[in-house]
């Protein structure tokens, strides 16, 4: 029995052995910003002069925390793999989020700053608040069989068209593989799962209750194909179908049901990228057709019974060249958006997804969303009615420091597009009122940009990014940004 048993031991130690061992790797990262931050007549629709005092105000200083730490787990052979990324912010010193009152020591409140509801509160006395976000949550595994194929699904970013069309997060499943010289992907989003079935009191913390009962979901699905031909051509097309059926359900509330009309407003996209290098010279471009059936939320013109809505159908385009001379890199670049020419139905470009763009290249402090810092915007973050000119120049004297000075001209595709003071339902596309006493409402553009930027290495990871800009308008005070992040990446 003895001998028996000295058998099966050393047979089970050669078995574990001999099977393969399952190794977890582990990874924490992240991403942690201090921001300064300083404006003075940038805060969207009230840029170039608003009255101090209205919605926003003309000045604007305040710090931010923005923490967004990474979590990520796979196997050793990365066949699976978990991201989780959170997000703390944006949390702006003093507000909300304090100790819920008196601190103690002092005999006096902080009244209502003190409170800790809602998300990005903290920044009050105690600095205790509701301000974990998640950002992102997903499974990202190989298909099986050996398919040259990635399946991607939960909480995933997008960055589409250089954030024309999309720069955040969706929940949704993406498939996605390269097969040299070609990549390819096609996917599923669920942008909107409905009108809410419950209003959320003011203030709360929780969710938008919709219906699983009901067809009425806002969906996207995506495809993609790209390849790598040459150095000097590098093209991808995409498609896009976007099913918005969210507008018109039965005992839905609002906006209702809608008698005697097509329930479903459909949304279409199809672009083309390009980018390619010839010798020193490198570029990008980017063009996209839109089409959305009542625009984005599928509302526009919409009459009080559900129907009537008008087509929004247009187009976009962002390129840039970009060469040495000497040590300084120099990007022409230039934009166009159509914009609305205010007829039965709009020639606007429909705006994108949830758009982040920030001029052309992805290259401006204050034309779009902002570059550095975008917690304030002069304009808005959509390229529709907009046609911009400009010139980039990046230079780093030394390893540890890049600089950038950029020029550009923002101006509008139509002035009749600049929506500013139009009736409802009769113009789509941006709004640029300007001062009240200095309109900017049938001119001919917002103005010139100039931004000079600054990011300096401390440590390895940590860097001090400095950004000042501004936008000298047709009509109206100038928007001025002062930026300071203190940013540490690892």
């Amino acid at each position: 029995m003895r001998k028996f048993m000295w058998v099966v031991a050393v047979g089970a130690l050669v078995m574990a052995l001999a099977a393969p061992a399952m190794a977890l790797d582990f990874k924490f990262s992240g991403d942690y910003r201090i921001i300064f931050a300083s404006y003075e007549n940038a805060n969207g629709a009230n840029s170039f002069g608003a009255v101090d005092g209205a919605a926003g105000g003309a000045h604007q200083r305040d710090v931010y925390l923005h923490f967004r730490p990474l979590f990520q787990t796979s196997d050793d052979n990365g066949n699976i793999q978990t991201v989780v990324r959170l997000r703390f912010g944006w949390t702006r010193f003093g507000d909300g989020g304090g100790s819920g009152g008196a601190p103690g020591n002092a005999g006096w409140t902080l009244g209502v700053s003190a409170a800790r509801v809602g998300p990005s509160t903290g920044g009050a006395v105690g600095n205790r608040g509701v301000n974990i976000e998640t950002n992102w949550a997903y499974l990202d595994f190989a298909a099986p069989w050996g398919l040259p194929l990635r399946i991607r699904t939960g909480f995933q970013p997008l960055y589409w068209h250089k954030g024309i069309l999309i720069d955040d997060a969706m929940a949704g499943v993406r498939l996605y593989g390269a097969t040299k010289p070609f990549t390819y992907e096609a996917a599923w989003y669920r942008a909107n799962g409905g009108p809410v079935t419950a209003v959320v009191p003011a203030g709360a913390a929780g969710p938008s209750p919709t219906s699983a009962s009901y067809d009425n979901n806002y969906d996207f699905y995506q495809f993609m194909v790209g390849a790598e031909l040459v150095p000097w051509f590098n093209p991808a097309i995409d498609f896009i179908y976007g099913d918005n059926r969210q507008n018109c359900t039965a005992g839905s509330v609002p906006p209702g049901p809608c008698p005697g009309a097509n329930r479903v407003r459909s949304v279409f996209y199809g672009g083309l990228a390009v980018t390619g290098k010839i010798g020193i010279v490198s570029y990008d471009v980017d063009w996209i057709y839109g089409y959305a059936d009542g625009g984005m939320a599928g509302t526009h013109g919409q009459t009080a019974a559900g129907g009537g809505q008008r087509e929004v159908r247009g187009w976009a385009l962002d390129f840039g060249v970009h060469f040495p001379i000497g040590p300084v890199t120099v990007s022409p670049v230039a934009a166009y958006g159509t914009g609305d020419s205010r007829r039965t139905d709009s020639s606007a470009f429909p705006g994108g997804i949830s758009p982040s763009w920030q001029g052309p290249g992805g290259l401006f402090e204050l034309i779009g969303n902002g570059g550095l810092v975008d917690r304030v915007g002069a304009t808005q973050s959509t390229i529709t009615n907009l046609w911009v000119l400009g010139l980039v120049f990046e230079y780093r004297p030394v390893k540890a420091m890049y600089t950038k000075f950029a020029w550009g001209y923002a101006g509008f595709a139509k002035s009749a597009g600049n929506c500013a003071g139009a009736a409802a339902g009769t113009c789509y596309g941006p709004s640029y009122p300007g001062r009240p006493d200095k309109p900017m409402v049938g001119k001919s553009g917002i103005g010139n940009e100039l931004s000079l930027r600054v990011d300096y290495t401390l440590y390895t990871g940590f860097r001090a990014q400095s950004s000042v800009g501004w936008l000298i308008p047709t009509r109206g005070d100038t928007a001025q940004e002062y930026a300071l992040m203190l940013i540490y990446q690892f």
